[in-house]
């Protein structure tokens, strides 16, 4: 009795924890994703760097039970509906304190989706946040209004046909424009728009703009000058750093070497002093005796010659010995 109990147990427990290592050893990725494993202990897979895709559906991977074998990735790649506010500068807008009247202003309701077979693209361009997936639209769409307002804004005398032509380069019918420029910024076709929906337009009115903006170039002229003296000062501070961090390193350098060589103390010292020995005891001789002095600059130069190797006699002196 007690050892059919006991069999009965271990066959439930053998049973359960076979159960609990394929639960452990399956993926489920949900409709619209993909999942991203990167393996922390080998390489292969995606661009030979340990990336491995699974997509919708459940999925065995034998190792996913160890502890920290891998990182999870998942990046949804399904149609996805999102608005975008952009802001536009003019030329003055910045000196103009009045809020958000003197900016470019856009409302925009992007839907779009990421390509299945472009998805580790769009995985590294999103630099691996997968949750960041509508900022990266959103930034996108940034860059892309802002390099077609530098195309556009040539006369700011005339704001009403800037608002003309982004009316018409953000419209759906134009959907074909923005997709090519999208990818040309994306370097790759990875994020495919649905539909472009421009909700709201603001653009400042010419006359306000004009009566606003007319004594500010002297301002703005004052302002680069002062930019570029800033800017020059700051090169001459970085020059005076690396010219302080170089005597900092060599000073180091020659602190370590005094350490393992304490001699080259004495002799830097004779080096520094003994050329200008001479000149400031005969400038000290008017206060003491002239005989007294000139004994003393003849030990002085003794001592030299014993550094150095040489003598009058031409016997060689003994170096690091001082007479």
């Amino acid at each position: 009795m007690i050892a059919d109990f006991f069999r009965r147990i271990f066959q439930i427990l053998a049973i359960g924890a076979v159960l609990a290592t394929l639960y452990l050893n399956t993926i489920a990725v949900p409709p619209g994703h993909i999942v991203f494993l990167q393996s922390q202990v080998s390489e292969g897979g995606l661009d030979n760097r340990g990336f491995f895709a699974y997509d919708h559906g459940v999925s065995f991977v034998p190792t996913l039970f160890v502890p920290h074998r891998w990182r999870r990735y998942q990046l949804e790649v399904q149609p996805r509906v999102q608005e975008i506010k952009i802001k536009l500068p003019l030329k003055y807008s910045a000196y103009l304190r009045l809020n958000d009247l003197f900016y470019v202003q856009l409302r925009l309701k992007v839907e779009g989706e990421i390509q299945p077979n472009e998805a580790f693209a769009a995985l590294k361009a999103m630099q691996f946040k997968p949750l960041e997936r509508d900022r990266f639209v959103d930034e996108q769409f940034q860059f892309l209004a802002a390099e077609y307002f530098l195309d556009i804004n040539t006369d700011e005398k005339n704001l009403e046909r800037i608002k003309t032509q982004l009316t018409a380069f953000f419209a759906n019918n134009n959907l074909a424009e923005l997709q090519k420029r999208l990818d040309v910024q994306l370097r790759s076709p990875l994020y495919k728009l649905r539909s472009v929906e421009l909700r709201e337009v603001y653009v400042p009115d010419s006359q306000i703009y004009a009566a606003q903006t007319q004594n500010l170039g002297e301002v703005a002229t004052a302002d680069r000058r002062a930019l570029i003296a800033q800017i020059e000062k700051e090169g001459d501070l970085a020059v005076e750093r690396k010219r302080n961090l170089e005597d900092l390193a060599k000073a180091e350098k020659m602190s370590a070497l005094i350490s393992e060589n304490p001699d080259l103390v004495e002799y830097y010292k004779i080096e520094k002093i003994a050329p200008r020995a001479e000149s400031v005891i005969l400038d000290a001789s008017a206060h003491g005796d002239r005989r007294a002095i000139h004994n003393e600059i003849n030990q002085a130069k003794k001592a030299l010659r014993g550094h150095d190797g040489k003598n009058d006699n031409k016997d060689g002196g003994e170096i690091g010995r001082v007479e």
